[in-house]
């Protein structure tokens, strides 16, 4: 779920929360292993970003993926790809400027 806003001064801000119920659990039979039980945790995380334009063409923002710097275990299946974590906080800082095409 998210959501986008235009601010005033020609700015805007937008957020987008991802929620995941728990994948299925592929290690629930290991001895000590953190996750027990059919499925991994539940997870919440969210992202923000913020920007403004200044005239016609050029344009900054700055971005931050998983703000409150959530680990989240996705596939802890015995394959050959291992486990999946997601990623840890991002943030980021862009700007564009647009050439007259």
């Amino acid at each position: 779920m998210g959501g986008d806003v235009n601010l005033p001064w020609r700015s805007y801000a937008s957020i987008n929360i991802y929620y995941g119920s728990g994948f299925s659990n592929g290690e629930n039979g290991v001895p000590d292993w953190p996750y027990q039980g059919d499925y991994l945790p539940g997870h919440t995380t969210f992202d923000l970003s913020l920007g403004k334009d200044f005239g016609e063409r050029f344009t900054a923002s700055v971005t931050a993926l998983n703000v409150a710097n959530h680990r989240v275990i996705y596939d802890d299946s015995l394959t050959f790809g291992g486990y999946h974590w997601n990623l840890p906080r991002e943030i980021y800082v862009q700007v564009r400027w647009r050439f007259h095409y």
